[in-house]
């Protein structure tokens, strides 16, 4: 379908705001609540915790190995034979996580960390795919309104939105302000990410608490209530507004799906997992439920593609919009196939010209 025939309305850019000076009406909680989950994108990164028993050691050891082999210019050759065979998975020049500003600390390697001699290469594809998991990006607001305005006509009244990977809760708490949706659920695997959730979603419920204790009328909760996106809800909307909001520290992977009626995949950074996901919803959707995802296509045949929005409409990366169809599916569709294969020799360039300047 063409998205810019559909949506003539896709905005291009944030749209310009002014700070809610006071609660005159229901739309200016809903404005001071979307202004409060804005910037997230901007947030301080920490670095993993270096300790024994760190869920993440095996994860540092790697990396160790590898960001040892970048700060020495006489181990750099060996550095990219080993990259070389793994370009399909990697994200960037480099792992983002062995640079200067990555997620490694800068503490002593522990005893009994492995040189990469040492680490086999199954072991340093497995590293890639897992790094390229945990980079973090956030629609900005226009993309989010652009965004649901999209899958809007899809959606049925209610329903359960699960966001898989949603770092600090943006996406979440858009879509619980935006739609009503019965529960709205984030799932991250970075304990740090979750812990600025929780505190965003405390602040939200906090700034909502006090727009509804300063309306001018009480809001009651069977009273008429239109949404931003133009839905029709009741007061129930914001009066339960912390009732409807989770967010679950896990690893997407170990969490049961099979309630949802839409799943968000902000899933540029996940192209070597998009397989096992795609086999993960079709095993756990029901049919019907919506799954929409950015760059990566779903290739499945447990689910139907219903829009495709090319990159510089809806958001700066294309977004697809797929339904779940057929019964629920026991196995793997296919094999994995990764989506994409570099030219080797270009990178090694593109890299040595980094090194250079």
């Amino acid at each position: 379908m063409n998205s810019t025939t559909l949506h003539p309305r896709f905005r291009t850019e944030n749209r310009a705001t002014e700070p809610v000076q006071r609660f005159g009406r229901p739309a200016d909680i809903f404005e001071a609540l979307f202004q409060s989950i804005q910037g997230g994108e901007s947030h301080a990164r920490p670095t993993l915790e270096l300790t024994p028993d760190s869920p993440f050691l095996s994860f540092l050891e790697i990396g160790y190995a590898l960001r040892a082999c970048l700060e020495r210019p006489d181990r750099q050759d060996y550095l990219l034979q080993r990259l070389r065979p793994h370009l399909s998975v990697m994200i960037g020049t480099l792992p983002a996580s062995i640079l200067p500003l990555g997620m490694l600390p800068k503490l002593a390697a522990l005893p009994g960390f492995r040189e990469l001699e040492d680490i086999s290469d199954d072991e340093v594809h497995a590293w890639l795919i897992q790094e390229g998991g945990l980079i973090y990006g956030e629609m900005q607001r226009f993309e989010l309104e652009n965004y649901f305005d999209a899958v809007k006509p899809f959606l049925p009244p209610g329903g359960v939105m699960v966001d898989l990977g949603s770092g600090l809760g943006k996406v979440v708490m858009t879509a619980a302000l935006t739609l009503p949706f019965t529960r709205c659920v984030g799932i991250e695997l970075m304990t740090y990410r979750h812990r600025l959730a929780q505190e965003r979603l405390v602040s939200l419920l906090t700034l909502n608490r006090l727009g509804l204790e300063s309306l001018p009328q009480p809001l009651l909760a069977d009273a008429p209530l239109l949404l931003p996106s133009g839905a029709q809800t009741t007061g129930r909307h914001l009066l339960e507004l912390g009732s409807r909001i989770a967010f679950i520290e896990s690893d997407m992977f170990k969490v049961d799906v099979r309630g949802a009626s839409l799943v968000f995949l902000y899933s540029t950074c996940f192209g070597p997992l998009m397989d096992a996901i795609s086999n993960k919803l079709a095993r756990e959707l029901p049919e019907g439920a919506l799954v929409t995802t950015t760059t990566y296509p779903i290739q499945h045949p447990a689910f139907r593609l219903l829009e495709t929005h090319g990159p510089g409409t809806l958001s700066w990366t294309s977004v697809m919009i797929y339904q779940r169809i057929g019964p629920q599916m026991t196995v793997p569709a296919s094999e994995e196939r990764y989506l994409h294969q570099p030219d080797a020799d270009a990178w090694e360039a593109r890299v040595r010209e980094e090194w250079a300047t």
